[in-house]
């Protein structure tokens, strides 16, 4: 469930993230098919155009070497060993677009999100119709606020590659993100039905809903086809939970923070749902749960409070 934006960004970031797994397989291409040699004697006497291959195929390597460190760290979640390594691959091949979009997800990841930009920005000029750096910087203007930018950039990138459900799925969060719920739903069924087995994105629809407080009963079918698909998502089980709270049957959504907490314990948004079905119940369990639930999210009984989702309050209470 993405239930704030903190939350958003940092699906923004895993996703930014993944996209950089996908240069894998291209760097372990050049890797396999090129050799590092030692210097051999009789390569004195050699044709400079072949030392030049050889010095070509050997330069290959070692950016195909830094590129590998980079990713491993950027995967390990060190972002700014990523960046060196991208920094010394790039050095060798500074007009190498995969490389300056894996370098500026690091940037982002390392909290650089100036760098992040110029490297995004770099690539878009050396290779303009290529969405992924669209996509990339859309979503960093996304993180740092720069709304018509960003929305330029999701815009452009859909534009280049309308196949891929990725850019529309990501334009969705951002419209969710910034409380406009019709696009995002209109977005999030868009990706549906380019990719209709992804429960991410049936989850995504279903929260959204859950956030404007209508068509539940199709918010409810959401979550319930994110269920089918991946029984053990903990977000669409949460997201569900918070259905049923809207729909004031707070057993079922006990029944589904539970399953949600089984799969992912530590799930603070499930634990502050619970409590708050709990207290409708009468359950005298639930001060423990919202206690857990501020313990992990020190923040989670404003924000769901702004989103309806309120405690009881002399006698009253919210969703």
């Amino acid at each position: 469930m993405t239930a704030h934006v903190a939350a958003v960004r940092f699906k923004q970031h895993h996703l930014l993230v993944a996209g950089g797994v996908l240069l894998l397989a291209l760097i372990v291409l050049v890797w396999t098919t090129r050799s590092l040699s030692y210097p051999n004697p009789a390569e004195v006497h050699a044709p400079a155009a072949q030392l030049q291959q050889k010095a070509a195929s050997e330069r290959d390597v070692a950016v195909a070497r830094f590129a590998l460190i980079c990713l491993d760290a950027l995967t390990r979640g060190e972002p700014k060993v990523a960046v060196k390594n991208c920094d010394l691959a790039l050095d060798l091949d500074p007009n190498n677009v995969t490389l300056l979009n894996l370098r500026g997800n690091a940037q982002v990841l390392a909290g650089n999100s100036v760098k992040s930009l110029a490297d995004f920005t770099r690539a878009i000029a050396l290779a303009p119709t290529n969405p992924e750096a669209y996509r990339y910087r859309a979503n960093v203007y996304f993180l740092t606020k720069r709304d018509a930018l960003a929305l330029a950039d999701y815009n452009r990138a859909i534009a280049l590659d309308p196949a891929n459900a990725i850019g529309i799925e990501l334009r969705g969060h951002f419209h969710q993100a910034r409380g406009e719920y019709a696009a995002a739903i209109a977005d999030f069924s868009k990706a549906i039905a380019l990719k209709p087995g992804e429960a991410r994105v049936w989850n995504s629809r279903c929260w959204t809903r859950v956030l404007a407080n209508s068509e539940l009963d199709a918010a409810l079918s959401d979550c319930d086809r994110a269920i089918a698909i991946n029984p053990g998502y903990a977000s669409a089980h949460d997201s569900r939970g918070y259905v049923h709270v809207r729909m004031t049957k707070y057993a079922d959504a006990i029944e589904d923070f539970d399953r949600a907490l089984a799969i992912d314990p530590r799930l603070a948004t499930s634990l502050f749902g619970r409590g708050l079905s709990k207290l409708h119940t009468g359950d005298a369990t639930a001060p423990l749960d919202l206690m857990q639930a501020r313990a992990r999210d020190h923040d989670i009984e404003t924000r769901f409070a702004a989103l309806g989702f309120r405690l009881k309050v002399n006698g009253a209470s919210g969703a």
